[in-house]
Formats: structure tokens, sequence, C-alpha cells
């Protein structure tokens, strides 16, 4: 047991690291007091979602899905930041980023994160935790979900706190649809690349 918690320690503690960035990204750019926290209700539901969707397969089919194939959740946040870019060029003059996201509904904010989540961590995280799972002792299940929970808080925190520093804030205040634009479309092209998707892809040409 204790091998199989210091295996999923580690591994999860890797894929988190990643996901940290995602999440700086979106405290800085949802930092109303009333949207902190949607973004750590969106942060444990899609990591919950991931975990249960490996523990799922890990357990019944003992089978990983073809990692090429897993890497199209890349085309997610490509899609949300070009969605989100190209609809704030049509609001009207004068309306800041910071205004705009000030408006933005709870539900959606939810909806975002748990959607980044997955697209942003999905290829990763589940290429490790399906084969993870499917041979771990499931005795040991409830102390590792204790264990993933502490280092996903630990994670929030962190990145909550880096969001706050002013120059970041201000960063997001005069280029704030720009940067979300850019690090959604990388983040999304990285997720193809890094997973196969694109090599997979150009092979079948």
């Amino acid at each position: 047991m204790t091998t199989t918690l210091i295996t999923g320690f580690f591994s999860y503690l890797g894929t988190t690291s990643d996901y940290f960035v995602i999440l700086v990204l979106l405290f800085a750019t949802f930092r109303q007091k009333s949207q902190v926290r949607p973004i750590i209700l969106g942060a444990y539901l899609g990591n919950a979602l991931l975990v249960g969707a490996a523990l799922l397969i890990g357990g019944a089919l003992k089978q990983i899905p073809a990692e090429w194939l897993l890497g199209l959740m890349g085309l997610v946040p490509v899609a949300i930041g070009l969605k989100n870019y190209f609809s704030n060029e049509g609001e009207e003059e004068g309306e800041t980023f910071v205004t705009k996201v000030q408006e933005t509904p709870n539900q959606r904010i939810v909806l975002t994160v748990v959607l980044m989540t997955i697209a942003g961590c999905g290829a990763d995280n589940l290429a490790l935790y399906i084969p993870y799972f499917s041979l771990a002792n499931w005795a040991a299940l409830p102390i590792i979900f204790l264990m993933f929970t502490a280092i996903l808080t630990i994670c929030i925190f962190l990145a909550y706190r880096l969001a706050k520093v002013q120059k970041v804030q201000d960063l997001f205040e005069r280029y704030g649809d720009l940067m979300q634009l850019l690090v959604y479309v990388a983040l999304g092209i990285y997720i193809l690349f890094d997973a196969g998707t694109v090599t997979h892809l150009l092979s079948l040409l």
C-alpha cells in the first residue's frame, strides 16, 4: 500500500503542476470575491470527473484509450479562447475586460473551469491514472482521494495568491482579452502536440 500511495502522490503532483498555470489564469481573470467560490467548485468538480473517469475505465476496462485520441481535448481551450476573444470584439466601445468578466454568471464560471480542467489536464491525467487505478489496491482508495484533494487544495490556494499580485492583475486589466486568447490557444496547441494528435493525424494523410 505504501508503494501505491507514493506512486499516486508523485503522479498527481506532476499533473497538477501544469494545472497550476490554468488556475492562475482563471483566478486572474475572474477575481471578484463572488467569483472565487465558482472557480474552486469548478476545479474540484473537474478533477473529480477526471479521477472518476480514470477509476471507471481503469477498473472496468483496464485499457488506456489511444493518447492521440485524448489529445483532441486540446481543441476545447482553443475553441473557448477564440469564441471569447471574437465575441468580445463586438462588445460596446469602452467596455473593459474587467467589466465583462465581472458580469459573467457564476454557473458559466463553474462550467468554464470544469471544461478547462478536463481539456487542460485530461490527456495527461487519464494516461497516468488509468493504469494506476487498474493496478492500485482499492482498499487504499479513500487515502488516495484524500491525498489528491490535499494536493489540489494547496495548488488552488497558491494559484489564488499568485493571481492576487498587483502586477498580474494590472496585466489582465490592460491585455486581458489578448492574454486569455494566447494562453487558451497555446494550451490547446500544446496538448494536441504533446499527446501526439497532430503527428497521428498527419500520418494518415
